[in-house]
């Protein structure tokens, strides 16, 4: 034993004010975690069907301990995501959508998707650091189109291009997709207009997800599917519109390249929509940061960069009328580009 260390002065160890940032994140953690032993535990699904009940009744149908449920009850209640009255727990109303299994707004397979070691934020250090996490394979079971993090979009989307169509005077039936969205973005446009017939081009490891979108949409039997990316157009033929749904972001480096080769699958007067990301000037950041790191997590890549350009790139692909718009949305605005391509004679 080392007599002549100093001894420690206890009074001199009292944590900064500042280590209460670093709770308040810690405790983040520790809800996320409530949460989620709510769903692994079956409590949710149990109290719709036999709440409200008492503590010793959740025990004992659960298998947790009575020990530690008391504070495992009050803070799933301190979340807001149970309610209880005279000692008897039920869920909260309001919350019952999206805690029920049953429901298809159910967040359990989102918050399970959260702690699988492909996905990203399990081991974030991992996925910023070079060489990255694990590449991400399709799952089984695809997770309930509701949960989908691009359903919202592509509605909003799929509005804004029929409004836009409409105040056109232009009904597209021939519609190219390459679809980002596990085909979403082609599923809310054909069921927005019967009459629309797809073919949805996406990356092969996404084929089963967007198959199995297809069908649940009821589409199978007005799409085509294929393998392919903006830069290897897997098909020949003319269409109406080329629709490109957040699907440039693996091609970035070679956008004019893709650019070109997709416009040239318009047919005369078909209009081109991109729908992507994009970084702010310089690559620099602004509040949000959680929402970017979202946005790279679920693309595993970068927004496009260069906004100011995209223009003048859909002009060198061939284009003419070019527009610009945003859509807003739950990751910031996704900036929409348009351009038609020129009738026979016609000069960009």
């Amino acid at each position: 034993m080392d007599t002549n260390t100093a001894p420690v002065d206890l009074a001199s160890l009292a944590a900064p004010t500042a280590a209460r940032t670093i709770h308040r994140i810690v405790d983040g953690f520790k809800s996320f975690q409530v949460l989620h032993a709510g769903f692994a535990s079956g409590l949710f699904d149990w109290l719709d069907q036999h709440g409200p009940a008492e503590k010793s009744a959740i025990s004992a149908a659960t298998g947790l301990r009575g020990a530690h449920l008391g504070g495992f009850l009050q803070a799933l209640e301190d979340l807001g995501l149970l309610a209880r009255r005279h000692g008897a727990y039920s869920l909260a109303a309001e919350l019952r959508p999206v805690l029920v299994s049953a429901s298809p707004w159910c967040r359990a397979a989102e918050i399970e998707a959260l702690l699988q070691p492909a996905h990203g934020w399990p081991d974030l250090r991992a996925f910023l650091s070079e060489g990255g996490a694990p590449p991400a394979t399709p799952a089984a079971a695809p997770p309930p189109l509701a949960l989908h993090p691009f359903l919202d979009e592509a509605l909003r989307l799929a509005g804004t291009l029929t409004a836009r169509w409409r105040q056109h005077g232009t009904a597209p039936h021939r519609l190219l997709c390459f679809d980002a969205g596990d085909g979403l973005a082609a599923a809310a446009l054909c069921q927005a207009l019967p009459e629309l017939g797809a073919t949805v081009v996406t990356a092969p490891a996404a084929v089963p997800a967007t198959q199995a979108t297809l069908e649940a949409c009821g589409l199978a039997g007005r799409t085509a599917m294929q393998a392919g990316s903006p830069l290897d157009v897997p098909v020949s033929g003319s269409y109406d519109c080329v629709l490109l749904f957040h699907a440039l972001y693996p091609v970035r480096k070679s956008t004019a390249d893709a650019l070109a080769a997709t416009a040239a699958r318009l047919a005369p007067g078909g209009e081109l929509c991109a729908a992507h990301w994009f970084c702010l000037e310089a690559c620099e950041t602004a509040p949000g940061g959680l929402r970017d790191l979202d946005k790279a997590v679920l693309t595993d890549s970068h927004p496009l960069c260069h906004l100011e350009q995209f223009s003048q790139r859909l002009e060198q692909a061939g284009l003419a009328d070019i527009e610009r718009s945003d859509l807003p949305g739950e990751h910031g605005n996704t900036k929409l580009h348009f351009g038609r391509r020129p009738h026979n004679g016609e000069h960009a």
